[in-house]
């Protein structure tokens, strides 16, 4: 897999230009905050903040992390792992490290150093290599090391290690670890400052009330009626995970970094409620850590002038649970101007009829219940338009978003009678989750998308084929396809997933290094690229 860091902010290019800029720069690299001064909201480096570390501040305001050995004659170490794409011809690694108290262990090579180990695609070394650090500095040194790459290299892990060693206090900065195609050449800038160091923050003004959504048409308006156009990322974890995975520091970057302007942020009731029976999961607090860490999103993304899409991250069809759901949550965030309701992830195996007014769910040939509430399956939909009413209940007029039948793809029958009714609120818009193996983009939501607004609530393509995918798109034509048609109907959107793991992934680490097939678009399009084509799927 190749990982591109594009800085494209501010140009026009067309999508073939971009995907051939991508694929003959030749120059990839791994580290996305190899100078740890980008901090997270707590103040630790991105990126940087796990492994056996200690984050560090110089009285000058540098910071860097330290590696102190704890176990004598263990390894003490951070680890990271990057796939190789194909054609890459050397590995070059840098950094500065200050050492100090450095006892070596029953070897003499039981130092501090960075471990390289290049595997093959079966998982066996094919090249070992080092930067080593082998006794007490002075003070800073930087050290480098070029690795040429044996034909199968297909996997990079590197330590940055107390290596076996008795004791040690080992200080890391400004680390970058690149990969070059055949022929390229390091681009000419200081060593350990990583590309996308150098893209200037990005910064908004907090919403206020002037910047509440309605809808107007098939736009969202604020209360000027000046059309807002929602484009960011959907930061999830926490719909499947009571305590998130990095959702603080992926809000952080997404707004700050990538440019993104709306959170889609997925939750789930259990986790709402505290009724996940997971050990892992499982609270005593009746949900209220959970529900604060929402708070902490919303108010960290409003303030930088980021709004935040609520996304109730559950299947199927409407049910009593979900209104539960949206009367509490609708009321605790009632009227804020950043925030809007996606009222149901997406709704799938049933009628038209059923996914607006409900009734009793079928099997439907081993299509799932509408949701299961720990230990029973729910049959019984309330109707999407229940959910809506429930929301409304609570006083909230936010704006409401609706997805489609077909796993949130299909909005054909919105056309054909089964729109959803909003006298009480600011409107409805309607979602759709748009992949690679989904077709006919006009009938299934692009004629929706000249009467209501439309939400792109999920997008995404990868490297790689799903299970149920006959042939593998090529990801390099339709992502910039996609963006395309997104940017000339002004379509609202967040790409799925900024997670390293949650396919198709807008990032390879937490790093936030752009996937190549996906993130390198999503950043592109995010800090002002233009894509053009008129080609549908």
């Amino acid at each position: 897999m190749k990982i591109l860091i594009a800085v494209l902010a501010g140009m026009a290019v067309s999508a073939a230009a971009f995907a051939e800029t991508a694929a003959d720069d030749g120059v990839i690299e791994l580290v996305g905050n190899g100078s740890m001064e980008r901090l997270d909201p707590k103040g630790v480096p991105l990126g940087w903040g796990d492994g056996d570390c200690r984050v560090m501040k110089e009285p000058d305001g540098n910071h860097f992390i330290r590696i102190v050995q704890e176990n004598p004659g263990k390894m003490t170490c951070v680890y990271r792992k990057h796939e190789i794409p194909a054609g890459c011809a050397e590995l070059a690694v840098s950094l500065r490290g200050r050492v100090s108290g450095l006892i070596p262990g029953e070897h003499p090579w039981f130092d501090t150093r960075v471990i390289i180990n290049v595997k093959d695609a079966s998982g066996k070394v094919v090249k070992g290599d080092c930067v080593d650090f082998p006794r007490d500095t002075a003070g800073w040194e930087r050290k480098a090391k070029r690795v040429a790459l044996p034909e199968g290299a297909a996997v990079l892990e590197y330590m940055i290690a107390a290596f076996n060693c008795k004791a040690c206090a080992f200080d890391v900065d400004d680390v970058r670890v690149t990969l070059l195609k055949k022929g390229a050449k390091l681009p000419e800038e200081a060593e350990g400052q990583p590309r996308e160091s150098v893209l200037p923050k990005v910064t908004r003004p907090a919403l206020t009330e002037a910047d509440g959504l309605s809808v107007r048409g098939n736009r969202l308006v604020n209360k000027a009626g000046k059309e807002v156009w929602l484009q960011g990322v959907a930061v999830p974890s926490l719909s499947w995970m009571a305590a998130g995975e990095h959702v603080m520091e992926s809000v952080a970057v997404a707004v700050e970094e990538w440019g993104a302007n709306v959170i889609r942020l997925p939750l789930h009731s259990k986790f709402w409620f505290a009724t996940a029976t997971e050990p892992w999961n499982k609270r005593d607090d009746g949900g209220e850590a959970y529900r604060t860490l929402v708070d902490r999103v919303v108010a960290y993304a409003n303030v930088r002038g980021c709004y935040v899409v609520l996304d109730l991250h559950e299947y199927r069809a409407a049910t009593a649970n979900h209104a539960r759901f949206w009367g509490d949550c609708a009321k605790r965030y009632a009227n804020r101007p950043g925030v809007l309701f996606d009222i149901l992830n997406e709704p799938h195996g049933i009628s038209w009829r059923e996914w607006r007014d409900g009734g009793t769910l079928k099997d439907g040939g081993g299509n799932a219940p509408a949701e299961t509430e720990e230990g029973r399956d729910v049959r019984e939909s309330i109707g999407m338009q229940r959910l809506v009413e429930a929301v409304r209940a609570t006083g909230a007029r936010n704006v409401i978003i609706a997805g489609g039948l077909d796993w949130s793809y299909d909005c054909s029958g919105i056309l054909e009678g089964y729109a959803l009714q909003d006298p009480l609120g600011n409107g409805i818009a309607y979602s759709v989750h748009v992949y690679p193996w989904k077709g006919d983009w006009q009938k299934k939501f692009l004629d929706c998308a000249e009467k209501y607004p439309l939400f792109l609530g999920e997008v995404g393509c990868m490297l790689k084929k799903m299970p149920f995918e006959q042939t593998l798109k090529d990801p390099y034509r339709w992502a910039p396809d996609m963006l395309a048609c997104i940017q000339k109907r002004r379509l609202n959107w967040t790409a799925w997933s900024f997670h390293p793991s949650a396919d198709p992934c807008v990032i390879l680490d937490w790093n936030y290094t752009p996937t190549p097939a996906w993130g390198a678009f999503v950043r592109a399009a995010l800090g002002g690229a233009r894509f053009e084509s008129d080609r549908l799927r």
